[in-house]
């Protein structure tokens, strides 16, 4: 389906994401911030906003969404679908947007698998930590703190 186009405002972008499985609610958001609040990608980049992305699409921003960086960032938590007042479900509009810039050519599909695969690692990760936390959940010491503190700064971003 070819988007009529007003400059690089494409009007209709927000009724192509809402025909998709995942995209229906997206009107409904009004901006509260509640996403933003509750999203622990806000926490560590101030950059990322679920709230933004969502007024990008609202506006039709489709260029400027589906080929930024930032619909890659979500790690589809479903923290903000949770607080949503009004269950706009931003993870699965994330879900949309990525499978719509793969289909568009936003993105290939080799970074797609990359995306992926990153998921995949980091959620093995975190279970493998918790794993051995919750083992030891009763001996946690302040030096413990430390040392998952110092973690981050071992990861080479």
């Amino acid at each position: 389906m070819n988007a009529k186009k007003i400059g690089s405002i494409y009007p209709d972008f927000k009724n192509e994401v809402s025909r998709c499985p995942g995209g229906e609610n997206i009107m409904r958001c009004f901006a509260c911030g509640t996403c933003v609040l509750s999203c622990p990608v806000s926490e560590v980049t101030a950059e990322y906003s679920p709230r933004r992305i969502i007024h990008m699409i609202l506006l039709g921003m489709k260029e400027e969404v589906l080929g930024s960086d930032a619909i890659w960032y979500c790690v589809k938590c479903y923290r903000c679908h949770v607080m949503c007042p009004q269950e706009v479900k931003y993870p699965e509009i994330i879900r949309v947007l990525r499978k719509m810039a793969l289909e568009q050519g936003y993105v290939k599909p080799l970074f797609v698998n990359a995306i992926n695969e990153i998921d995949r690692i980091t959620q093995d990760m975190r279970c493998t930590m918790l794993e051995q936390i919750i083992v030891r959940r009763d001996s946690i010491t302040e030096n413990d703190m430390k040392e998952i503190s110092k973690f981050s700064e071992k990861l080479d971003y």
